[in-house]
């Protein structure tokens, strides 16, 4: 296990280092881990990308992670606590085996639908507007299928004796789902938030999909958008790459633990 831990993690080492070297140090001994010469060069050339601050991107990308995040996580809450309580009406079963099914196909093959319907949309389509994108990063191909399933399957292990000591005592849906279901699913709820947010974090296709200009890119989207036909400058994409893995890393092992007990918590029925 150390020598497949060394061989995952070795990548992302080199990447750290390689941001501070030059490039040809980089390409001169390409394997090389450590530099022979610290250079600064590959930050402060992205420190400005297309006429924008670097700190422009990471706030769209923040922007776009929480909002995806928002809509992922209570739309696949809401769906899932609807299955749990009317799982015999009329292809309800249908639907959730088709949204499941988007697990397995590549996110590719909604690029064309999802474009023509959001770009016929002047609302979602707009200069500076992020809602299409959020919409479009919060289909099920690029990360609400698992939240759904672990939503599903926690919901499974539930007594529903909850749910009618709530409608004896006059409860509305909205009370129950909020007030009853909530407080008990917050593993789940938690898990699901981050899997969502770290997920978007990455995501460059819809984004540059649905972008008109650099103003509504990510640090994700510029990384894809660093390297062109003239060339790749492997300083900045290594720089650049580690401003965008970090905040990623940091939250992931400081959350760990909660990931992993949601993850059981909605992944095992009874």
């Amino acid at each position: 296990m150390i020598c497949i831990t060394i061989v995952m993690i070795y990548p992302f080492v080199w990447m750290l280092f390689g941001s501070f070297k030059s490039n040809t140090e980089i390409a001169q001994n390409p394997l090389a881990l450590l530099p022979q010469t610290w250079s600064l060069d590959g930050y402060r050339a992205i420190a400005t990308l297309g006429g924008y601050p670097i700190w422009h991107y990471f706030i769209n990308s923040v922007i776009i992670s929480v909002g995806t995040t928002v809509l992922v996580v209570l739309s696949t809450a809401l769906g899932g606590y609807a299955l749990y309580r009317k799982h015999d009406l009329p292809l309800f079963g249908f639907f959730e085996k088709v949204f499941m099914i988007s697990l397995m196909y590549p996110a590719v093959l909604l690029l064309i639908p999802l474009y023509v319907i959001i770009v016929q949309s002047k609302v979602l389509y707009g200069t500076g507007n992020f809602w299409g994108i959020i919409l479009a990063s919060s289909t099920g191909a690029w990360g609400a299928a698992l939240p759904f399933f672990l939503f599903k399957q926690f919901f499974a292990s539930v007594p529903y004796s909850l749910v009618e000591a709530a409608t004896i005592d006059g409860a509305s849906e909205p009370a129950i789902f909020f007030r009853v279901m909530c407080p008990v699913m917050k593993p789940v709820f938690s898990t699901s938030i981050l899997i969502s947010f770290l997920t978007s974090w990455g995501l460059w296709l819809p984004v540059l999909m649905l972008s008109k200009d650099m103003s509504t890119y990510t640090l994700a989207a510029m990384l894809v958008n660093l390297n062109s036909d003239l060339g790749v400058d492997l300083s900045q994409t290594a720089a650049l790459s580690t401003v965008v893995t970090l905040p990623v890393v940091v939250i992931f092992l400081l959350t760990q633990r909660k990931v992993m007990e949601g993850i059981a918590a909605g992944s095992v029925k009874g």
